[in-house]
């Protein structure tokens, strides 16, 4: 489960920390905690949406994400790994991850 938030025919997405939004409900930011959704939704006049997603989808997709990521070339597998080591180390006072 998780949820997005829906600003009249677009959803909220962030990019480098500045917030944008999308028409792609793909592409919008998927928040794990309905109250950090519920908080944002405040900040961006928006509406929380609760989605849910199967183990299997779950499993197919990562399947499938493995498989892209495998053929990457190590350029860009180092960009990656980089960009996702400086998002574990983002964190506030109390040890939570800032994104």
């Amino acid at each position: 489960m998780y949820y997005v938030i829906q600003i009249g025919e677009h959803y909220y997405k962030h990019t480098d920390g500045v917030a944008i939004s999308t028409e792609d409900e793909e592409l919008a930011y998927a928040f794990t905690n309905l109250a950090d959704a519920k908080q944002k939704a405040i900040e961006v006049e928006g509406a929380v949406r609760k989605r849910e997603v199967s183990y299997e989808e779950l499993q197919e997709l990562s399947e499938q994400h493995t498989e892209e990521y495998r053929q990457l070339s190590i350029e860009e597998r180092e960009v990656i790994e980089t960009f996702c080591q400086y998002i574990v180390d983002i964190k506030d006072d109390e040890g939570k991850v800032i994104i």
